[in-house]
């Protein structure tokens, strides 16, 4: 099925404002990350070299990295999170990070030329900022990111080459001969202007990995939020151990068709009077645990919870595919429903709730079946005289002092699936009359007296 665009637009926007939460989350967790990031390189410059006015600029550096994304960090905990503040920190970011690495430390003992600052690999720095861009989630910053740090680490290395003494070979370097290739690399002030180029190209691809891993991240998290709709929406009508496999298929419902199903009808004695003399809050409570406990009975039986119709509820077996025992599954779902019933109406009673009754119809035969609804809300309908038997029955159980009432196609078909055995025992009625149908109805039923507990029924009488 199409979805319309205003649909789409509308799930977009949802997806958007969900992604742009996990941003958020994302900052928290990128400010930790480069947190430990800038702790772990401060211990090992200390490491490596002598307390010095060289080794504090350096600290001082780092604390200063640290303040950057703590102020983000802050400003996005405060929902202060304008998509140009991600940019202009992480630009920020690149190019101090830039400028530590090419410009030479005021303070530093060596007196290195600039030449060699380019040469000692600290563009692996840069790479570690390009690739924090990633927890953000946001595929367009990482990729801003990487054609920051190009450029900055452009920008140094054009600045370092225009250094008064810097050499950079006319020719290219790697058709001289060794000798010379050794003198040009012992000389300080040497830039290899390829092995510059080289490095600009790693960060270059570099975020362009990031950002369509990140992307991608963003798509399958797309695809995520869609499956798990779905899911949702078939949970509501099919036992868990079909909707797995419905939720993964693009048409889970299949074409509209004809198909022999089993149809039941569940429906509580007297609840209009109940809802009249009780309070609303009550009456809701009521059906919430009817429905669930009904609902969970359908399921544990392999069957389909069709619709919730006031304190009625719709089950099919054999929807949305026929399986050879249908029939079965249905008439013990019945059975079940009731053994459900009695056990809840004991516990009831000894809270002081009084209990209730619950009266079922159930028939087999031919409906059609398929999908209705539009993209909004897309659900399973079944049509056709086997579901108005299977619902006049339910009504008829009254007149028929009946706990259940089954069609006599449904006894049939569940004795041929089981070579000629009654699923449970029920008593032969004979032909009635059904309204709203010409033809009569051959019904099998389960008496009150096999079937119910000793205690009067909620409004019984009624």
């Amino acid at each position: 099925m199409t979805i319309s665009p205003n649909v789409e637009r509308r799930r977009r926007s949802r997806l958007r404002n969900l992604l742009l939460r996990a941003e958020r989350e994302g900052a928290a967790l990128q400010f930790w990350a480069r947190t430990a990031t800038l702790g772990a390189v401060a211990a090992f410059v200390t490491l490596l070299n002598k307390w010095d006015k060289g080794l504090f600029f350096v600290l001082l550096a780092l604390f200063v990295f640290f303040l950057i994304g703590l102020i983000q960090y802050q400003l996005v905990k405060r929902r202060f999170n304008p998509p140009w503040l991600g940019y202009v920190a992480g630009t920020l970011d690149i190019i101090l990070i830039t400028a530590l690495l090419v410009v030479p430390n005021p303070f530093g003992s060596e007196g290195l030329p600039p030449a060699m600052q380019l040469r000692q690999g600290g563009f692996k720095y840069v790479l570690i900022f390009v690739c924090l861009g990633a927890l953000s989630l946001s595929p367009r910053l990482a990729a801003w990111l990487g054609l920051a740090a190009a450029l900055s680490w452009l920008t140094g290395v054009v600045w370092v080459s225009m250094h008064p003494g810097t050499i950079i070979p006319a020719s290219q370097i790697y058709a001289m001969s060794l000798g010379e290739r050794l003198r040009f690399y012992l000389n300080p002030n040497f830039i290899d202007a390829f092995d510059q180029a080289a490095n600009i190209f790693v960060i270059l691809i570099i975020a362009s990995i990031v950002a369509l891993v990140v992307s991608r991240s963003r798509r399958l998290a797309d695809d995520y939020i869609l499956a798990e709709r779905a899911r949702g929406n078939l949970a509501r009508h099919f036992s868990p151990n079909v909707v797995d496999e419905l939720a993964s298929e693009d048409e889970p419902f299949g074409p509209v068709r004809r198909q022999d199903i089993a149809v039941v009808f569940a429906d509580i004695v007297g609840f209009t009077t109940y809802s009249e003399d009780h309070p609303a809050e009550e009456v809701f409570e009521l059906l919430r645990q009817f429905h669930r406990r009904m609902e969970q009975v359908v399921f544990d039986h392999g069957g389909t919870v069709d619709n919730f119709i006031g304190d009625c509820i719709m089950a099919t077996f054999g929807v949305p595919r026929a399986q050879p025992d249908d029939a079965t599954r249905a008439i013990r779902c019945c059975a079940a429903m009731i053994e459900m019933l009695h056990n809840w109406n004991l516990r009831r009673i000894e809270v002081g709730f009084p209990p209730i009754d619950v009266r079922i119809g159930a028939h087999y035969g031919s409906v059609v079946l398929g999908a209705v609804g539009s993209e909004r809300s897309l659900s399973m309908a079944v049509v056709g005289d086997t579901v108005n038997v299977a619902s006049r029955l339910q009504v008829l159980c009254r007149e028929l002092n009946a706990g259940a009432a089954f069609g006599a196609a449904l006894i049939a078909e569940g004795e041929a699936e089981n070579d000629g055995k009654q699923v449970i025992a029920t008593v032969d009625h004979g032909l009635v009359q059904i309204r709203g149908r010409d033809e009569l109805v051959h019904v099998w039923t389960l008496p009150r007296d096999q079937v119910i507990s000793t205690v009067t029924p909620m409004a019984a009488s009624a």
